[in-house]
């Protein structure tokens, strides 16, 4: 389907809802591959923004939550756990100097 702002959906509808695994394009270049819930990004899901950052993990409602994987566009990255789009609790951030931050509950 395509919106008339430009943005393409292809996937599964329930209920007048993306709802099931779909791919998201938006005008800005951005895309959304994974799983959706009534509209959102809910599930597992891979987001790439046009500027080369890639977050490859869980959602719920919309917002990164859950284990996931972001890997920045400057050579940082994160791997661990998500609450409400937040890197929270335990993970490793890494920033490409080869710096590294082990993280545990907050």
């Amino acid at each position: 389907m395509k919106y008339s702002n430009g943005r393409i959906y292809e996937g599964y509808w329930f209920d007048d809802f993306r709802h099931g695994k779909g791919l998201e394009k938006y005008t800005n270049g951005n895309t959304y591959e994974g799983d959706f819930e009534r509209g959102r990004a809910h599930g597992k899901g891979i987001y790439k923004w046009s500027s080369g950052e890639i977050y490859d993990g869980e959602w719920q409602n919309g917002l990164k939550h859950g284990d996931g994987v972001w890997k920045g566009n400057q050579g940082d990255s994160y791997i661990g756990e998500w609450h409400c789009s937040k890197a929270e609790g335990y993970g490793v951030h890494m920033w490409k100097n080869g710096m590294r931050i082990w993280r545990g509950i907050e």
